[in-house]
């Protein structure tokens, strides 16, 4: 049975692949509400998975991550044991924290790799120990869950750093700026609720702001200040799409003390007052909005 975290906008979800005398079937991120990448660990036996009519067999021992949102058909055949992991970006934003580790991780979670675990016991038991305590959390929840559920999604991905040795060639084909770009990506999505200002993500990232300026424009074509507005109007869009919270709670949860400044933000960033927008995509196709916010799928 699939176990999922029911309080997170982007959930995790987490099971236990058990061993079967037929092949088994699952249809990944077929909502966009639940998309999140997904980690398969194969302890026996063999499986492939499929996204974007493109088809990444896997065989024990070993771990696929699958580094993009899109949907994915997974089949594992007869006999296969293991673990399947939906992470939401949520989650993974929690993880990777902001490390000087951190830059790898977000490299690394943004691709589909395999790895195989032949002859790494220690990390191999270490990241099956943090997928038993994950499905555990998740069965009985208690107080402090999300952060423990997030300790231990961050040792599945060091310990899947550690086995790939992307770290390394990471660190060594990215200049110092895409480090910092990384890095200040990361601290957006851990704070832009938090509303920072461009000089306090500047003084974390051990830069002046007009260093993070020039860097911003120089590679992404706009300023930090932008930026944030965007990844906090994107967060506001999506909310309004898919919950039923008031126009006064939604803002409260984003950090607005009022609603009035809300409204104003979201309509000076996408053309499109809170209650347009909620209409509009309630009857139309969200691709055909010119006013959805943007996405950061193309941060460096």
């Amino acid at each position: 049975m699939a176990l999922q975290a029911a309080s997170a906008s982007v959930p995790i979800r987490a099971e236990r692949i058990e061993s079967g005398l037929q092949a088994r079937h699952w249809s990944l991120n077929r909502e966009a509400a639940a998309a999140a990448r997904q980690i398969i660990l194969l302890a026996d036996g063999e499986g492939e998975a499929e996204t974007d009519g493109i088809a990444y067999p896997v065989s024990a021992p070993a771990i696929l991550w699958l580094g993009s949102a899109r949907p994915v058909r997974l089949r594992t055949g007869a006999g296969a044991t293991g673990f399947l992991g939906g992470i939401g970006n949520a989650v993974l934003v929690d993880a990777i924290g902001d490390e000087p580790e951190s830059v790898s991780l977000r490299y690394m979670v943004d691709r589909t790799f395999q790895l195989s675990l032949a002859g790494q016991r220690v990390l191999s038991a270490d990241i099956v120990r943090a997928f038993e305590a994950i499905l555990r959390e998740l069965r009985q929840p208690q107080s402090g869950s999300p952060m423990l559920i997030a300790a231990h999604v961050r040792i599945v991905l060091v310990s899947m750093l550690r086995i790939s040795g992307v770290e390394e060639p990471a660190m060594r084909g990215r200049g110092e700026k895409s480090q910092v770009l990384q890095r200040f990506r990361q601290l957006v999505e851990m704070h832009f609720r938090d509303h920072w200002a461009v000089a306090r993500y500047a003084g974390t990232l051990g830069i002046s702001r007009d260093r993070l300026h020039a860097m911003c424009t120089a590679s992404l074509g706009k300023g930090p200040k932008a930026l944030i507005a965007e990844r906090l109007a994107r967060e506001a869009g999506l909310r309004l799409e898919r919950s039923t919270l008031t126009i006064e709670q939604l803002s409260h949860s984003l950090g607005f003390r009022d609603p009035a400044h809300f409204s104003h933000f979201f309509k000076r960033t996408t053309g499109l007052t809170p209650g347009q927008y909620r209409r509009m995509m309630a009857s139309s196709d969200p691709e055909t909005i010119a006013g959805s916010p943007a996405s950061f799928a193309d941060w460096p």
